[in-house]
Formats: structure tokens, sequence, C-alpha cells
């Protein structure tokens, strides 16, 4: 009698994306009048570049961190600019990282080009704004300057730009 065995295949099914789970603590923070939102939930899989910068992903789901929800490359989806430690409502410079999300998952993180430390969302606005800070038909980030230059960033649809604005007349 032949007896035949087959070997035993380990299947593996791949694991699902984890998707990307935040929502403002308080949920009343408005990150264009507030300069410390925080944002508290799951980051999905941005976890190892936001810990680049030194964001621990369980701190983030448990009492969260400074960050600006917005829509920034115009896809309506909502995207995440995170600050890294250091960053205390101007009174530190900290690196910022931006979480693109489409369907609830991450698309993709960039890095703002300088470090930031009066960090805001910035609205679509058709005039120039305060501090001369450019019409734009994007959300934004602006780190406000106070007696030197308020440096204003928006994404392109490939990069961030940069650009300074006098803060205030001497």
């Amino acid at each position: 009698m032949l007896s035949w065995t087959l070997p035993l295949v380990a299947l593996s099914t791949p694991e699902a994306p984890r998707p990307v789970a935040l929502a403002y603590q308080p949920a009343s923070c408005d990150p264009e009048k507030e300069l410390r939102c925080m944002c508290v939930g799951s980051v999905g899989s941005a976890e190892a570049a936001l810990k680049e910068i030194g964001l621990d992903a369980q701190v983030i789901r448990t009492s969260g961190v400074p960050c600006i929800q917005g829509d920034f490359d115009r896809d309506g989806n909502p995207d995440y600019a995170f600050l890294g430690p250091g960053y205390s409502a101007c009174n530190g410079a900290a690196p910022v990282r931006i979480v693109f999300t489409k369907k609830g998952l991450v698309r993709e993180v960039q890095s703002l080009p300088r470090m930031m430390s009066c960090f805001q969302l910035y609205r679509p606005h058709k005039k120039t704004g305060r501090d001369g800070v450019p019409a734009t038909k994007r959300d934004a980030l602006v780190d406000w300057g106070e007696g030197n230059n308020t440096w204003f960033y928006r994404y392109d649809g490939k990069r961030w730009l940069a650009t300074s604005h006098a803060s205030e007349a001497n």
C-alpha cells in the first residue's frame, strides 16, 4: 500500500492594511485658531515615518500628539501634519511629517523642508492674508513668526513649497 503525504504549506494571508483613524482631542479644537490641537488614534502604516521624528504610535493612540488635519492635496481625503517632540506652541521648533491618506489608508508620508514653531492650518483664501501670506486654493500650513518671518507651506501636488513673509513692520 502506497502512502502519499502532502507537505503542509503554511498558508499566509497578507496582513490587512491598517486604517488611519484620528480625531481631535478635544473634538472642538480648531487648528485655524489654536496652536496646539492634539490628534488621538491610529496612524496606520505611517508609524515608522513618525517614529523617525520621535513620535510613538502608542502615545498617539492613547494621549495624542500635536497635529493638524487638512486636505493639503485637494483630493477629498483627510491629510495630517504631525509635529515632533519639542513643539510647545511657539516655544520650540520641531520637525513635521505630513501623512497623506486615500480611502482611509496611508498613501504617502512627506517632510516639510523646515522645522515649525507656531503651527496652524491656513484654509484657502482668495486674497493675500495676514503678514502677506499668499492666496491659495488648497489647505496649507503657516508658521507665524513674531518680529521676524512668517513661513507659509503649500503643497503643489508633488512637494511642499516654503515661502517667507515679513511678520511685523520694523
